[in-house]
């Protein structure tokens, strides 16, 4: 009897972030490029066949080398834009990776401080993703390693533009969506200024846009909430929020991004009726 092997079963490697007990998104991995836990998180890194490298904290997806322009340039590019902020002086809270401060920076910001709290962070971007990170070697921005909370609470500056770049509303960033610190924010803004932080996915995580929309409306005059899609973040629909006591002044010299452009600007802005009753 002629012998035969048995087939092989190749062994596969996939992350999966998990949105509930019903529904999770994976990536085939070919390689864990790093797994650190520092004193606030932990911190892995992935290599993806179709996004390139995947970045996740605490098991949620954070960024990835394929799609991240969407979220930087809509955090950064479409509040610029629709209040015609001018490129002076920017805060940004969290944003570690540096791909929130580097847009800033390409927009012709003149001084951009960042606070991360996690330093790890930081160093994983500038090893893994340094075009992304690029704007931590630029003399116009001061990168700050401290609590962001504190941090607003207690500086004498004035900035016309505060973004809030923070992980979802657990752990050490669940105080970066509390009217106190929004108020916090308020503060440190130059009069008409304007703030903007990523309020997460309505479809699963309504407590974040409901946190951003309630808290925000206690320290603004103007609070408007706006959506994008990103297809590597829960639901792939995903929504920003800001606020001003400035009325909204579109610029009509906007330059497109990868994602961003005209349309988007205004479009963004036009939600669906159940976010619109979310956020009532």
């Amino acid at each position: 009897m002629p012998f035969r092997s048995a087939p092989v079963k190749l062994i596969e490697n996939w992350f999966s972030e998990r949105y509930s007990d019903n529904l999770q998104l994976s990536f085939r991995v070919k390689d864990q490029l790093l797994s650190v836990r520092t004193d606030f998180q932990r911190i892995d890194l992935f290599e993806t066949y179709d996004f390139g490298k995947l970045l996740t904290i605490d098991g949620t997806v954070q960024l990835t080398e394929y799609d991240e322009h969407i979220y930087h340039e809509m955090i950064t590019m479409m509040p610029f834009y629709a209040f015609g902020i001018k490129p002076e002086s920017a805060l940004v809270i969290g944003g570690g990776d540096g791909g929130t401060a580097s847009g800033l920076l390409s927009l012709g910001f003149r001084n951009v401080t960042n606070v991360e709290i996690d330093s790890q962070v930081v160093e994983v971007s500038k090893k893994f993703f340094p075009d992304l990170s690029s704007a931590f070697k630029d003399s116009r921005c001061n990168l700050i390693i401290d609590d962001g909370i504190k941090y607003v609470r207690n500086i004498s500056n004035k900035f016309d533009f505060v973004l809030v770049d923070s992980t979802d509303p657990e752990g050490p960033a669940e105080g970066l969506f509390s009217e106190e610190f929004y108020k916090s924010i308020h503060g440190a803004l130059k009069p008409g200024g304007v703030a903007v932080t990523q309020s997460g996915s309505p479809l699963y995580q309504p407590k974040a846009i409901k946190l951003a929309n309630s808290g925000m409306k206690k320290a603004f005059r103007n609070v408007y909430t706006y959506c994008c899609f990103i297809p590597t973040y829960p639901s792939g629909f995903w929504s920003f929020t800001m606020g001003s006591d400035s009325d909204l002044r579109f610029q009509s010299n906007e330059r497109s991004g990868k994602y961003f452009n005209s349309e988007i600007l205004h479009g963004a802005l036009n939600l669906p009726q159940f976010v619109r009753d979310m956020i009532k």
